[in-house]
């Protein structure tokens, strides 16, 4: 149970919260259910609602913009869709606000933060891994709202257009089997069962779709081969358990700095244990030197004493996080969006965050720089949107644990935005990510991934296990939703599959056959169009390599590009102990007898494992 002055603290921040216009929910301290009108993008009518049934909140500074970087006090809201939250059955709704999400945030190719959007400052040969998205009008929207009742969620259209009805709609994973109807306005109407792990799925229309076609090489508009069909109009629903007594901090006065919404310049962070960011719009206004108006510029390199971070709902942070703290234990809590969307591709915070790669100081969301050694990262929350590089990395100790869940990213429209690094005894579920690189990264010994669902764009494989040798055991991957994927070419350096391992990331590196991999990866559905289901360079064994109930109830691609055909070539003396169970293509089992590169599995592995691995 929480203390009384932490119970106290508490309420008296839901109260806070509460008149700064956005509703919060910190349960379990609550004392009574709030209801709140605000001004936002679509008139003064909106309406939210904060008890312990749900909690929906809106941003008063909504910003409808397809086209350019949105004010820098902004939220940039959906131009398409509106979201309404009811508790099921009672037909009362409350606006629940819809961020939206466009490739380059509206910037253009620039180089620097401070180029103006749309002057193409980015040289010629860098490939950020976007091409034909902004002329197709794609964006991803999404919204968010807590609950511990079944809801019913209503989706209307603000811009004209039609949805086509309860019959048109598909919700992605279809393994969720949510139920869909239509509402007497044109809308439509998806029912959310309370779940103590929740929802995060994709609501589809069918009128629109787009469908990616490929040359082999690059996206076409007409003619090549169709890899891939996405919405244009993306939008994705968080459905979230309220946050256990556990993932709320014990906030005082003498222990908590609170932001304000607004500007962030330098140390406005303070230096206590817990930052709190309430509800509102912040973002980074300063550069490393202290100038003004410099989006883009810098991040939040936190106190070494500050150890958690916790968002309210309905705060929106326009940053990027660095720790500091040699705390056993650290924190990014509550169902609030770090956003990377003032950052250009690659950003080097070494640089003045200019895109000039760099492993090492190109920024990521989260970051540590200074472990020491035996600590534990938990991540229970909050959604990250259009980073800029990779998503998560933790350096100075290979030491490091995480626990993630309830973990979302969207509008990673870049290359390289991948998932978040999984280190040595992690538990990561409930999540989900939309990716352009490696989605779920094993590259640790007994880490436990499951209910992910993974939204892929072309680069890279679904799991990755390559770049280097690896000797690591004890892992498992259970329940994989895999809803899009659209490799635009046949890859095995970037594996274009599910399941891949890639060949070494530096010159001069050999082969190890006594090391291994063991691992366990069962209950995957692709939907769509499937690529490959493997593409390995072994660069060392593979010992009870098992994979387990697969799926592709749509199809495995059957191209001429050969993004469809799995690969495991020949490595000097490596073993391949692999069995793969209970594989099915459109409903047809993949078997010793229709495995083959030109048949069903379309799986292609050297001859020299024969013996060692079976499909069964």
């Amino acid at each position: 149970m929480p203390s009384l002055q932490a119970l106290a603290a508490a309420v008296l921040l839901l109260v806070s919260d509460c008149v700064q216009g956005a509703a919060v929910n910190l349960s379990p301290y609550r004392s009574h259910d709030h209801d709140h009108g605000h001004g936002g993008g679509g008139g003064n009518d909106n309406v939210t609602h904060c008890g312990t049934d749900f909690c929906t909140w809106w941003h008063a500074t909504g910003e409808i913009n397809t086209l350019t970087p949105v004010e820098p006090g902004n939220a940039r809201q959906s131009h398409r869709y509106s979201v309404e939250v009811s508790r099921a059955g009672t037909n009362t709704f409350y606006n629940s606000f819809v961020y939206e999400s466009i490739p380059r945030n509206g910037n253009g190719r620039i180089y620097a933060p401070t180029d103006a959007p749309y002057s193409n400052t980015l040289n010629a040969t860098v490939d950020d891994g976007i091409s034909i998205e902004p002329s197709i009008g794609l964006n991803m929207a999404w919204s968010q709202f807590e609950y511990s009742q079944d809801v019913d969620v209503r989706i209307t259209t603000i811009d004209g257009s039609l949805l086509g009805g309860a019959s048109s709609v598909i919700i992605r994973p279809t393994a969720d089997r949510l139920s869909v109807r239509d509402g007497n306005d044109g809308s439509v109407i998806v029912r959310v069962p309370a779940s103590t792990n929740g929802y995060r799925f994709s609501v589809e229309f069918s009128n629109d779709l787009y469908r990616f076609r490929s040359n082999g090489s690059d996206y076409v508009t007409s003619g090549g081969s169709v890899v891939g069909v996405e919405p244009t109009n993306a939008l994705v629903l968080f459905a979230s358990p309220f946050l256990a007594v556990s993932d709320v901090p014990s906030m005082t006065a003498a222990n908590m700095h609170t932001m304000t919404p607004g500007p962030i310049n330098n140390g406005d962070w303070g230096n206590k244990s817990i930052l709190y960011f309430p509800p509102g719009v912040y973002y980074m206004n300063q550069d490393q030197s202290g100038h003004s108006g410099r989006l883009g510029s810098n991040h939040i390199r936190l106190g070494s004493n500050t150890y958690w971070v916790h968002f309210a709902p309905g705060a929106y942070v326009k940053a990027a996080i660095e720790y500091f703290t040699t705390a056993t234990s650290f924190y990014a809590t509550g169902h609030g969006v770090l956003s990377g969307e003032n950052y250009v591709y690659q950003a080097n915070a070494a640089e003045d965050y200019v895109a000039n790669k760099s492993d090492t100081t190109s920024l990521r969301m989260w970051w540590h720089n200074n472990l020491v050694g035996g600590q534990t990262w938990t991540c229970r929350g909050p959604t990250i949107a259009a980073p800029p590089f990779n998503t998560m990395d933790f350096n100075g100790n290979s030491n490091v644990s995480s626990r993630i869940s309830d973990y979302k990213q969207v509008g990673a429209f870049f290359f390289q935005t991948d998932g978040p690094e999984i280190y040595t005894n992690s538990i990561v579920h409930d999540v989900f990510w939309h990716v352009n690189d490696d989605a779920i990264k094993i590259y640790y010994s007994g880490a436990s991934v499951s209910r992910a669902t993974i939204w892929k764009c072309h680069n890279d494989p679904i799991i990755q296990m390559g770049w280097t040798v690896r000797n690591i055991s004890g892992v498992t991957i259970d329940t994989l939703n895999v809803i899009h994927t659209r490799y635009i070419k046949s890859e095995t350096v970037v594996p274009s599959a599910i399941i891949g391992a890639s060949p070494f990331y530096e010159d001069g590196l050999t082969n190890n056959p006594n090391a291994s991999i063991s691992i366990s990866v069962s209950n995957i559905v692709c939907e769509g169009l499937c690529p490959a289901l493997m593409r390995i360079t072994p660069l060392q064994s593979y010992t009870n390599f098992m994979v387990s109930n697969i799926s592709f109830p749509d199809g495995l691609q059957t191209n001429s590009i050969g993004t469809g055909e799995s690969l495991i070539p020949a490595a000097s003396g490596v073993t391949m102990d692999l069995i793969i169970s209970e594989w099915t293509v459109n409903g047809t089992k993949v078997t010793m007898s229709n495995f083959g590169s030109t048949d069903l599995g379309q799986f292609d592995i050297d001859v020299s494992y024969w013996g060692e691995w079976e499909i069964v």
